[in-house]
Formats: structure tokens, sequence, C-alpha cells
């Protein structure tokens, strides 16, 4: 596990050295964005997928792909 001394970028505190899924508004659509964070704090594998109709879409199609691993 990476500490918050260790982090590198963005990346969210939550996000540990693991497939993570989160909600993203642009404008006006919602999209789910994943990504690979390994335990340097590193991004790889980052993907967009959408468009949704709304934040619930966006949502329940984020638990899927987390229930899917």
């Amino acid at each position: 596990m990476m500490s918050e001394n260790d982090r590198v970028g963005i990346t969210p505190k939550s996000w540990t050295g693991e497939l993570h899924h989160g909600v993203l508004h642009l404008g006006k659509r919602w999209y789910v964005i994943s990504a690979e964070i390994d335990e340097s704090g590193h991004a790889e594998g980052v993907r967009l997928d959408g468009p949704y109709a709304d934040h619930d879409a966006a949502e329940a199609a984020a638990r899927s792909s987390q229930d899917k691993r």
C-alpha cells in the first residue's frame, strides 16, 4: 500500500494499487472512468466509458464494472 507521502499526481487518496471506477460529469453528460492504479500511485489503462443519460445510470454502470472483477 502506498502512503499519503508516496502519492503521485492527482489520484484520489482512497484509490489504492488496484482497479478503480468513478463517475465523471463532463458538460451535460455522465461517464464512467476506470483506471489501474499501481502502488506508486501511477494510473495506467485509463478508460472513459459513456456517455450515460444521468448520474444514476453512470453509477449503475460503475457498480456493474466493479462486480465483474
